[in-house]
């Protein structure tokens, strides 16, 4: 299966209204399906579905992902780390970036020369945060945090209102956003399939405890003068002129408040003290760091 909304589509078109399956050993019939939206962003169900037996009624909300996916967040702001993590996601961010921070003091941070995949000329401003199924690269390591916490991340249940109460088929449905199961195969062929398929997010996590963090570097390219955008930033460089040399201080304390815009106007307001323009210009005697390649 290619294309990811295609996916989704084909499993809306089996739960279209009046099929019938069977759940924990009931028949069912579905009343009502669609794909839950809001006015910003995305809910966490892909897919949405009202259904009713003789006896009872059932919300089967859908977290739909490709089996191979690593990403859970990949351009992870505060408003986001707020909605997956609650109120406390500053000190969760904080402490398991600090539990690696050995990591990030290994770093280099100017690049006079190209280096891996990072180009001739870069000056590190801080890392980007993303969140993945698996550790990922150097600056990598585990969340964290509770197995309830997990749950939250993945069922959305600290989403935002708009995204938690999103709209199925025009109308606001209380909680339509808040993902109960997850589907992770692309081989289904009917509306039983999905639902044989199907697993609580409960169980789910109980099988995927973790949830792995990756800290992704954003560089100010010296030479063409540019940054890949205004990212937020989970560990900022702190650059700053002291005794006429070009100092880096590591900030972990303001996860994704401070931004890649505000780091760079910083850097280049101190370069442009010290008389350099591109990393060429950079000697022992206006660098006051050795975290040079």
């Amino acid at each position: 299966m290619g294309d990811f909304g295609a996916a989704e589509r084909r499993i809306l078109e089996f739960m279209s209204k009046g099929t019938e399956f069977v759940f924990n050993g009931k028949g069912y019939t579905v009343m009502l399906s669609g794909k839950p939206t809001c006015h910003k962003g995305e809910p966490k169900t892909d897919i949405y579905i009202l259904a009713e037996s003789c006896e009872d009624e059932v919300e089967i909300k859908i977290s739909y992902k490709k089996e191979n996916a690593d990403f859970i967040e990949n351009k992870m702001s505060a408003e986001r780390a707020e909605q997956l993590f609650g109120e406390d996601w500053i000190d969760i961010i904080e402490h398991s970036t600090t539990a690696i921070q050995d990591k990030f003091y290994e770093r280099m941070l100017i690049y006079k020369n190209g280096f891996r995949r990072t180009e001739k000329g870069s000056i590190t401003l801080g890392w980007k945060f993303e969140l993945l199924n698996k550790s990922g690269g150097d600056l990598s390591g585990k969340m964290l945090l509770t197995d309830e916490q997990v749950v939250d991340v993945y069922a959305g249940s600290n989403l935002s209102p708009d995204k938690k109460n999103a709209s199925v088929c025009g109308q606001i449905i209380r909680d339509s956003g808040v993902a109960n199961y997850i589907l992770m195969d692309e081989n289904v062929h009917s509306a039983q399939d999905v639902i044989d398929k199907m697993i609580p997010i409960r169980e789910y996590v109980m099988m995927h405890p973790d949830i792995y963090f990756a800290c992704k570097a954003l560089n100010y390219r010296t030479f063409a003068e540019k940054w890949d955008g205004n990212r937020p930033l989970s560990v900022q460089v702190n650059w700053d002129a002291i005794n006429n040399r070009l100092v880096p201080e590591l900030i972990f304390d303001k996860p994704l408040i401070v931004k890649g815009d505000e780091v760079a106007e910083r850097l280049i307001h101190y370069m442009r003290k010290l008389n350099i323009r591109t990393t060429e210009d950079i000697d022992e005697d206006n660098s006051g760091t050795d975290k040079i390649v």
